[in-house]
């Protein structure tokens, strides 16, 4: 009976529930989530110092960030000072030696970075008292030695020599140039001339005029209380100098007054890098930055964003297309919207791109779009309170960009006031479609003809020319002259001509090469075998180590990799079988290349022979000899190239081969320096097995 009642009063409850509830209206969000990130204790220092502690005694952790908040500058025609700076400080101090200092860290199991701009040091509570310490000493006294100098020097230029093909480095590099100019701290760049230029005397008072105590903040965040902090920096940063502040004048960045293109040649491209650019006068303490913020996500914010599901999703142009809005209090933020597509695509992707741009400011955004974004943007910002670095990025941006007190603890609550009629406002004001700057970085023979074609809202679009520094140029010349006569098998009967003649070529019966490269300060041996019956043994060493072997028969192939052995598919076999051919061009099938033309490899002109849609060769003009090989494959959805550039071609018994092979692959650029070539020695069978 009592269970009847209670059944009874049950069903009664949920029939006056049903009642109250109006099924057709939407209900309200609720309120954002509370969030604190915790207000910083601080002390400021009489040398300048502000020290700024958020205690978290939940982990026995502690991290410490210092940061020197220098004026932007302009470092002029010895531009990569302040990186070979850089690179020169936390290789130990006077105090300490480089090497006892890395083991030291990592006896500890800490982190330690020290940099032209400031330090960071994380480790375990116990620990973080002597990695404080040994942030200070490196900070402080830093070792300044002409070898160490010189090493950073040769590095650097090795890296800027490595980034001379690649496409990204050089649209980015132009891209920042325009954007700012090249009077501005973000539109200078590195390179040899300016590297070479710098001496050590020059870091020596780049460290003086840029690194003391006034307007640094330290940072620290864990387990630890504020008078040990406090304590701690006192007792090591105490006594640093003042200082005096330093800055540059240097001109505001301008847009372009209509929208335009600034095309990049870049020979060797296989896909397009593009960017749409502007910038404009926004920080964190402008009102719109709430509403921009989630302009911007909707944009291009992510996966779920209206270039993502435009240019990868619905087209299928490239790989992932997004939006930034880089923001700076001490110069204009950026915007740049950006794809990497396929050459065929080039010109139909920046029509999309303008046209997305152009649909945030012209259409309100839906009420479901605003709403996805704002719970991606609520819960990456509380997932963000998990990391230190983070906590100490709040910490320094409501100093350094006099923020309120509870501008991040109250960032989400000034989220959800966003309405769609406020992204729409300042889409308007800061996605201006009619000012934006489109560079283009790529093959200009492939992609330059229909985007001179382009036009926005009715009117065609204007296009400049740069080379891959920036300069401006005329339009590239690529419809070079063709000498009469010449064909793909002349081309190819020349090359074979060049380097010794058919008769000496075919009388080779094997090739044993050895090669070495560097690569991170080490040597790595390649020694490669092969027979005219396309037999191959390609072993990769270090330090007398096999690491890996490629093995090609007459019937089956496998790559090995530390004791892995993986067997060739049908396909992947043929096609190795065709690269282990000794010169591939003697029996290369005649109708299966084709002539392009005459394109400029570093300088030279250079016959274009595709082999395939995924390989092209370049032979000189001038004498026949391969210059480079390029070919592409597709790598989890992104198109990749593989660059291989020959020279120093030197004749073995009366052969002409390449001694210095540079292979570029992604972001991976080796020089192999051919060591021995030896022809004809007895290769047996089983040596293929």
């Amino acid at each position: 009976m009592i269970r009847a009642i209670i059944v009874l009063v049950c069903l009664a409850f949920y029939s006056n529930v049903q009642g109250q509830i109006d099924r057709s209206v939407q209900p309200k969000p609720g309120p954002a989530p509370e969030i604190n990130f915790g207000t910083p204790q601080e002390h400021q220092f009489k040398n300048g110092i502000t020290l700024l502690v958020v205690e978290n005694h939940k982990l026995p952790q502690v991290s410490v960030s210092l940061r020197i908040d220098n004026p932007l500058y302009v470092e002029g025609e010895k531009a990569g000072v302040s990186g070979l700076l850089s690179s020169m400080m936390g290789k130990g101090s006077l105090n300490i030696p480089k090497d006892d200092f890395n083991e030291e860290i990592d006896f500890m199991g800490a982190s330690l970075n020290v940099y032209s701009e400031g330090a960071y040091g994380s480790s375990l509570k116990r620990y973080f008292p002597r990695v404080f310490e040994m942030m200070a000493d490196a900070l402080l006294n830093p070792n300044f030695t002409a070898e160490e100098f010189q090493k950073e020097v040769e590095k650097t230029l090795e890296g800027l020599r490595s980034e001379e093909k690649d496409v990204k480095a050089a649209a980015r590099r132009v891209e920042n140039l325009l954007s700012y100019g090249s009077d501005h701290p973000y539109g200078e760049y590195v390179s040899e001339e300016s590297v070479k230029k710098v001496l050590l005397e020059d870091l020596e008072k780049q460290y003086q005029k840029r690194i003391h105590a006034q307007n640094t903040y330290v940072i620290i965040v864990g387990d630890i209380d504020f008078d040990s902090a406090k304590m701690l920096t006192e007792k090591y940063l105490g006594k640093w100098d003042k200082g005096k502040i330093a800055s540059s004048v240097f001109p505001d960045p301008e847009n372009v007054t209509q929208t335009q293109i600034d095309f990049v040649e870049m020979p060797n491209a296989v896909q397009s890098e593009i960017s749409l650019l502007s910038t404009a006068s926004i920080d964190r303490n402008n009102p719109d930055y709430y509403a921009l913020t989630i302009a911007n996500q909707i944009l291009g914010g992510g996966g779920e964003a209206r270039l993502f599901l435009n240019l990868r999703e619905d087209k299928g142009y490239t790989y992932g297309s997004y939006s930034r809005y880089t923001l700076n209090y001490k110069t204009k933020s950026r915007m740049r919207a950006f794809a990497a597509v396929r050459n065929a695509v080039s010109d139909s992707a920046v029509v999309e791109l303008l046209y997305e741009i152009d649909r945030m400011s012209k259409e309100m955004v839906t009420e479901d779009e605003l709403k996805l974004v704002k719970k991606k943007y609520a819960g990456s910002l509380i997932r963000s309170m998990e990391n230190p670095e983070n906590i100490a990025n709040f910490a320094y941006n409501t100093k350094t960009q006099n923020l309120p007190d509870n501008f991040y603890n109250d960032l989400l609550k000034n989220i959800q006031k966003i309405t769609q009629e406020d992204i729409q406002r300042v889409s308007q004001k800061y996605f201006n479609p009619n000012q934006l700057r489109i560079v283009v970085t790529g093959k200009g023979s492939d992609i330059l003809d229909p985007l001179e074609k382009i036009e926005f809202n009715g009117q065609p679009l204007k296009v400049n020319f740069y080379d891959k520094y920036g300069n401006a140029t005329v339009r590239p010349e690529f419809s070079k002259s063709m000498p009469e006569g010449v064909t793909a098998k002349s081309v190819i009967e020349g090359y074979i001509a060049a380097i010794g003649g058919r008769e000496k070529l075919e009388a080779i019966k094997s090739i044993a090469t050895l090669s070495e490269a560097s690569m991170q300060g080490m040597t790595i041996q390649v020694s490669n075998r092969q027979t005219n019956k396309k037999q191959m043994l390609l072993e990769v060493s270090m330090m007398g180590n096999v690491m890996q072997k490629t093995v090609i028969s007459t019937e089956k192939g496998y790559n090995e990799m530390q004791g892995q052995k993986v067997e060739m598919d049908e396909t992947a076999f043929e096609n190795a079988r065709k690269e282990a051919a000794l010169f591939p061009e003697l029996d290369v099938d005649q109708n299966e290349i084709t002539l392009v033309g005459v394109v400029s490899i570093d300088g030279k002109d250079a016959y274009e022979i595709k082999w395939s849609d995924k390989k092209s060769i370049y032979y000189s003009v001038d004498d026949f000899l391969k210059l480079q090989s390029v070919e592409t494959n597709e790598v989890q959805g992104q198109i990749q190239s593989a660059t291989r550039s020959y020279g120093e071609f030197k004749a073995v018994e009366g052969i002409l081969f390449p001694h210095l092979i540079k292979q570029n692959m992604g972001p991976q650029k080796i020089d192999f320096n051919i060591k021995s070539i030896s022809l004809n020695e007895p290769m047996e069978d089983s040596l293929f097995e």
